[in-house]
């Protein structure tokens, strides 16, 4: 552990056992940056209610942070999981579509139920590697440098990375494959994606 990771540790055990004053340190150095990334995804009206969340389930999530990751990657990792929760069911399949950037045109406003599975199906099929990538970029925003920080791999390797996701879900779109998806809807591939491929560490905290 290097000695920044060992300056976040000691200040989030701190928070583990009741320290008010390391709670309002950790606020302090990184409220503006996560409600920053908070209000370019749901608004800065709302973005202030879920930046109180995020910190309340850092607050209680602090015991079971180990030090694997920096306090500031924890923190986003917990912002993105409030994020999912609070949007949990509201994403579809034309929504990713327009994310992933790999719609032609007006005509997907409209996609039929086998579009939608053919989609899902698609995405199953892509590596998780890759699928992780695609998935932290285009839906969740967040920057090659903080995905590589996330996923332990360099910036350069998150661009590669989405870029052959983006081919790869390119390509399976346009096969005839009609195998039913594992997943009924992108929502909940989303979740077992993060699950698999998101390293366990960066999770703690996000169901505390």
């Amino acid at each position: 552990m290097n000695e920044a990771r060992r300056l976040d540790f000691e200040l989030i055990r701190r928070i583990a056992d009741r320290d008010a004053t390391a709670a309002e340190e950790l606020f302090n150095r990184f409220a503006p940056e996560v409600f920053g990334f908070l209000a370019r995804r749901v608004g800065p009206e709302d973005a202030q209610d879920v930046l109180q969340e995020v910190f309340v389930r850092a607050m209680r999530g602090a015991c079971r942070f180990r030090g694997d990751s920096s306090a500031r990657t924890w923190l986003y990792s917990v912002a993105r999981f409030t994020l999912m929760e609070r949007n949990r069911g509201r994403m579809d399949a034309q929504t990713f579509i327009e994310f992933t950037d790999t719609a032609p045109g007006p005509e997907t406003l409209a996609l039929s139920r086998d579009e939608r599975r053919q989609m899902v199906a698609a995405l199953e099929r892509l590596p998780d590697d890759q699928a992780v990538v695609l998935e932290l970029h285009r839906i969740d925003g967040l920057s090659h440098e903080e995905i590589a920080e996330i996923l332990e791999i360099g910036p350069a390797a998150s661009r590669k990375r989405l870029q052959r996701a983006t081919r790869a879900l390119e390509a399976e779109l346009q096969t005839e494959d009609v195998s039913s998806p594992r997943h009924s809807r992108i929502e909940s591939w989303r979740a077992s994606l993060l699950r698999r491929a998101v390293p366990e560490a960066v999770l703690h905290g996000h169901t505390a």
